[in-house]
């Protein structure tokens, strides 16, 4: 990918491509709130003729409308899109599977956000893929450590912090992300092969590592999905996969926004 300039926030060119009105508008609303003026398309067709028009920074595309979806749109753009500038393009779906992830990865895009978005959502991703500060992240971030209070128990987070400091809780978090995605990709792969066992060994995998963490949501998944896997039911462990990983998506995004504050 081509290096960016960095940029002042009313400097940056986004585009939201979404059918649904609401979306469109809470959406742009987000965006303003970071002083980031947006154009909007409603589907796929609209936002290849307006990147025909205009050198976009950052496109938010949905992922299902009518007349061109989000994956044609996308791989449109990107076989017009000039080498020499690279612009990033994020899905935007209510589906939260593995599977449709690599799907948009695969189409092109640089990143994937399940609905509904949150205003961290876009100050995230905002932040990680323009180069530049967003200061209403790092405000909910410095608080009193009131996001991560949201996923990881107050008193863990104060024990962690208390055995080592700041750098430990990062190193932490950074190995966390990294068993979230094994974890789903295990899992995932598990499934196809009706690999009961390695089910169950990867349930009980990520349930020691969020125990550790004091992430109890997880935690308790974990057990539902490690006694789904000895009763063989490949109906629920689907549904469970499902259900984290709609959870595990907001907690990557929460712990991505803690491992970018530097």
């Amino acid at each position: 990918m081509p290096d960016r300039v960095d940029k002042t926030m009313n400097s940056l060119k986004v585009l939201v491509v979404d059918d649904n009105i609401i979306n469109q508008k809470v959406a742009v609303k987000m965006l303003e709130r970071l002083h980031i003026p947006s154009d909007v398309a409603v589907n796929g067709l609209e936002a290849v003729e307006a990147f025909k028009k205009m050198r976009y920074d950052l496109i938010l595309m949905d992922i299902q409308m009518p007349d061109m979806d989000g994956l044609e749109a996308t791989r449109t753009i990107r076989s017009i899109e000039r080498k020499e500038y690279h612009t990033t393009i994020i899905a935007i779906t209510a589906n939260a599977m593995q599977g449709d992830r690599e799907r948009c990865l695969q189409a092109g895009m640089d990143d994937y956000l399940a609905k509904p978005i949150k205003q961290i959502d876009i100050d995230v991703m905002v932040e990680k893929w323009l180069s530049v500060k967003v200061p209403s992240m790092l405000k909910k971030i410095d608080d009193s450590d009131a996001a991560l209070q949201t996923i990881i128990d107050p008193i863990r987070l104060k024990e962690i912090k208390e055995i080592g400091d700041d750098s430990l809780l990062r190193e932490l978090l950074s190995l966390y992300l990294g068993d979230l995605n094994n974890f789903s990709q295990e899992v995932n792969a598990a499934q196809s092969e009706n690999n009961y066992r390695r089910i169950y060994e990867s349930a009980h995998t990520l349930k020691g590592s969020s125990a550790n963490m004091g992430i109890e949501s997880i935690r308790q998944a974990c057990i539902q999905m490690e006694h789904q896997a000895k009763d063989q039911n490949s109906v629920k462990i689907a549904f469970q996969l499902t259900a984290m990983q709609e959870t595990m998506e907001q907690i990557r995004i929460l712990i991505t926004a803690q491992l970018s504050v530097k």
